[in-house]
């Protein structure tokens, strides 16, 4: 990263959490579009066998899926952010 990037991230983290979520969605959106506009995006072979694999993995049971909000907690608890 940049001097000049590091400096914008560093007072960025300054901000709000709102104010953060909502510089990152921005972002976020200058970089892959606006939601919804995500479809367009074309897919590797690579991608698509990864996905294809995973996929298989969660409806043999392979794995199991958790939900959104415990990986959150997770990860909050073990990094604390």
């Amino acid at each position: 990263m940049t001097a000049t990037a590091e400096s914008i991230l560093s007072n960025l983290l300054t901000l709000s959490e709102e104010d953060r979520l909502e510089i990152a969605d921005r972002l976020q959106s200058s970089v892959y579009g606006p939601p919804g506009e995500s479809e367009d995006v074309e897919l590797s072979d690579e991608m698509k066998a990864t996905l294809d694999r995973r996929w298989e993995e969660i409806e043999s049971g392979k794995v199991e899926c958790i939900p959104h909000e415990q990986v959150m907690a997770k990860l909050k608890a073990k990094y604390g952010f």
